[in-house]
């Protein structure tokens, strides 16, 4: 039997028909890998009613031009809304190779009945080889970490009074000439 070099014996050469396999499917998912995005910070905090900015830098690894189409935020929380409005108007269409766009890509608006707590999302951009092209080219995960308002304590309004006038005593007495000296 003669062999070709493919795995047409399967008796034969089990193991390199194997290593093979794992080399072409370890290749296709290399191939993908085109964009690294990095969240800067990728874990932000608000208020509860604030609204956060998550900036970052996309670099473009690949050898062609790679086009940035699209974005998808996944947020799975009633009360956190997305404006990712920013990635539309600063982003660059496409980035050369070797190219990187650092800016801001999404906002979040923590509303005002948000529980405190920790949400989590994830953040891919979407493009390819043209402006046709919608393949997942980089995801980020990112959380946001909500706090309630504390509120600011009050000065007692007896105690700012009394304050003001021993102060207005004081700069009087200092200011009246010294008859007995």
């Amino acid at each position: 039997m003669e062999n070709t070099g493919r795995c047409v014996s399967m008796q034969r050469k089990p193991l390199s028909c194997i290593f093979a396999l794992i080399i072409a499917m370890a290749s296709v998912g290399a191939a993908r890998a085109d964009a690294i995005l990095d969240l800067t910070p990728s874990t932000l905090n608000t208020i509860v009613g604030g609204t956060v900015e998550f900036d970052g830098t996309l670099t473009n690894l690949g050898t062609t031009d790679l086009y940035l189409n699209d974005d998808v935020v996944i947020l799975n929380y009633t009360d956190l809304s997305v404006d990712d409005s920013i990635f539309y108007v600063d982003a660059p269409l496409y980035l050369s190779p070797g190219d990187s766009y650092t800016g801001a890509f999404f906002d979040i608006i923590a509303d005002s009945a948000t529980p405190p707590g920790s949400y989590s999302g994830t953040y891919t951009i979407q493009g390819g080889a043209d402006a046709d092209s919608f393949d997942d080219i980089a995801t980020v995960d990112f959380t946001l970490d909500t706090g309630a308002i504390t509120p600011v304590p009050e000065p007692n309004p007896l105690l700012l009074i009394a304050t003001g006038l021993i102060l207005v005593a004081g700069v009087r007495q200092l200011w009246t000439p010294q008859l007995g000296r």
